[in-house]
């Protein structure tokens, strides 16, 4: 689509400008969610720590989902210092992120001692808008590509560095971005309704797992595994919509 632009003289990475777009709305969420609840300062800096999670979590899982094959090509990476380079920029996994993102939370919040669900209310809802940007940016890219599809609302890239280009494919970056949106909106009213509960982590991760799984069946990008038919992010859904399904359930309780 557009992977990059020319600003200034200068070429922007359009993933990473829709990314740092959708880390800067989902802030301002969060902050205009926490007034009078938690302190703005603790709301910045934990997510910057769950920014930094999110960072390691989705590389981490993009590498071992990828051992196999860094393992069989060992000697070529060694050698080949610009395929060793774009293994470790290139490839994050979202779910690693948003696993690697809420234990930083957790950990910002034991730190300091603040209630953990309080500010995992606040900062949940800004979590699908941030993604929302990420697939935008992932649409630019050609990154995170669909099935071949020739239906309506079908897109074909032409420069793309992922992508297979000038084929008709499933837009599965639009889709999951206008659904992350509307998972925000979602959200961010019932957050504003009942301020502090743990329901509202559960409801988002009801919501996205149900919504991962499904597009999981049009993306095009093998590259994340197939374990019985399923992919890792799949398994992934299944695992934490158990465990969305499990804090629904749990009585109440003041958690710091």
């Amino acid at each position: 689509m557009l992977p990059y632009i020319t600003f200034m003289g200068r070429t922007i990475a359009m993933y990473g400008l829709m990314v740092l777009i959708g880390v800067l709305a989902a802030t301002c969420v969060a902050v205009y969610l926490g007034k009078g609840i938690i302190k703005t300062e603790d709301i910045i800096f934990s997510i910057l720590f769950g920014t930094i999670g999110v960072i390691i979590g989705a590389k981490v899982l993009y590498l071992t989902i990828e051992a196999p094959w860094i393992i069989a090509h060992w000697d070529d990476l060694m050698n080949n210092k610009e395929l060793f380079m774009h293994l470790l920029t290139g490839g994050f996994i979202f779910y690693g992120g948003l696993i690697g993102g809420l234990l930083m939370v957790f950990i910002y919040c034991k730190k300091y001692h603040i209630p953990i669900f309080k500010l995992i209310s606040i900062i949940t809802p800004a979590i699908p808008l941030a993604h929302a940007f990420g697939r935008l940016g992932c649409l630019f890219a050609g990154c995170c590509y669909g099935i071949h599809y020739e239906g309506f609302g079908h897109i074909i890239f032409h420069n793309s560095p992922v992508a297979p280009n000038n084929i008709p494919l499933f837009p599965t970056q639009l889709s999951e971005s206008i659904l992350n949106f509307i998972v925000f909106i979602i959200l961010f009213i019932y957050a504003k309704k009942r301020k502090g509960s743990k329901n509202t982590l559960a409801l988002y991760l009801v919501l996205y797992s149900i919504m991962r799984f499904f597009m999981e069946f049009v993306r095009g990008d093998l590259i994340r595994g197939i374990y019985f038919g399923l992919s890792t992010s799949q398994w992934i859904s299944i695992l934490l919509l158990g465990f969305a399904l499990w804090l629904f359930f749990q009585k109440p309780k003041n958690a710091s």
